[in-house]
């Protein structure tokens, strides 16, 4: 069954807006890749920059999703952060675009960094709450900073993605690479800020 042709046009501009940026893009560029023509962007989005924002929010609202998800079933802190860098994985396999898109909003700003800004600060926030109820029930050591913390799993769980196709040239073959360094990555985030017997001892 052919795709319904909003959607077939969110699919090829996320590929291209991710490839090129947004102002590189061309209408015709977007209505060839779609096999449709200009018209159909202007009458489902607008205009170019009504497709990008639409790209954009298919995008974020992934990682809103991830948030959601993590805050449910009444969750210790630490499996809290757990399930959400499980969900940033799974939104990688899922969106490999998607990192691409955000860095070049971060980097390169355009009139659309607003939704990213405020997405970025929801997991912040979810973050570094997660992190202070840790620290609150004895589960995180006293010293951790939340916020700090916060940047530091952020680069973790995602830097893999845009280094990977630099990183794969040395990484051992034959493994699911992905999947191993996620494992890896939260096991050692998890473990450095966890507050162990021996430290809650000293601290005591």
């Amino acid at each position: 069954m052919d795709k319904d042709p909003r959607d077939k046009l969110i699919e090829v501009g996320t590929r291209l807006f991710a490839k090129k940026g947004l102002a590189a893009v061309t209408i015709r560029e977007l209505a060839d890749a779609a096999g449709t023509n200009s018209a159909m962007i202007s009458y489902y989005f607008g205009g170019k920059e009504g497709l990008y924002a639409a790209v954009m929010e298919a995008h974020l609202e992934k990682i809103r999703s991830v948030i959601k998800q993590a805050q449910l079933n009444n969750l210790e802190p630490l499996e809290k952060i757990r399930r959400y860098g499980q969900g940033v994985l799974n939104i990688h396999n899922q969106s490999p675009y998607l990192i691409r898109l955000v860095f070049s909003e971060i980097t390169n700003p355009t009139v659309h960094f607003e939704p990213v800004r405020k997405t970025i600060g929801l997991v912040a926030l979810f973050l570094q709450q997660a992190i202070r109820e840790g620290i609150e029930a004895g589960q995180i050591r006293p010293d951790v900073d939340p916020a700090y913390a916060t940047v530091a799993l952020a680069g973790i769980l995602n830097f893999f993605f845009i280094a990977r196709p630099l990183a794969e040239g040395f990484l051992p073959q034959g493994q699911n690479h992905e999947g191993v360094f996620n494992r890896q990555a939260l096991d050692i985030f998890l473990n450095g800020i966890a507050l162990h017997d021996d430290v809650a001892d000293n601290n005591s």
